[in-house]
């Protein structure tokens, strides 16, 4: 009978502290939201992405063509920023070299 007894205290005491984890779990974090992309014209210009909802972080992220179209697509990334913030990249060869360009986002 001792035996048993042990086994419920035991599943007792793991569903309290299994209660307790889920009472103190930090808040969920949710990927940016409202996230818009812009650049300049000229060489040397720059690249953002601002997000203004959600939590988290996001970056710029754009593939260039090289100027010599012998040479392979160049990829240019901005520094994360979190929401509120803009987050920026050079881009060396000017908007007519832009492939692609978007805004990548993560809930950290």
């Amino acid at each position: 009978m001792f035996g048993k007894r042990s086994v419920i205290g035991g599943a007792a005491v793991a569903m309290t502290a299994v209660g307790a984890m889920l009472t103190t779990a930090p808040s969920a974090q949710a990927a940016p939201t409202n996230c818009t992309v812009s650049y300049g014209g000229g060489a040397g210009s720059t690249m953002s992405s601002l997000c203004t909802g959600g939590t988290g972080h996001h970056r710029v992220h754009a593939v260039l063509n090289a100027l010599d179209p012998r040479l392979p697509q160049r990829i240019v990334l901005g520094e994360w920023a979190p929401v509120g913030q803009a987050s920026v990249a050079v881009n060396p060869w000017g908007s007519g070299s832009i492939q692609s360009v978007w805004t990548e986002t993560v809930d950290w």
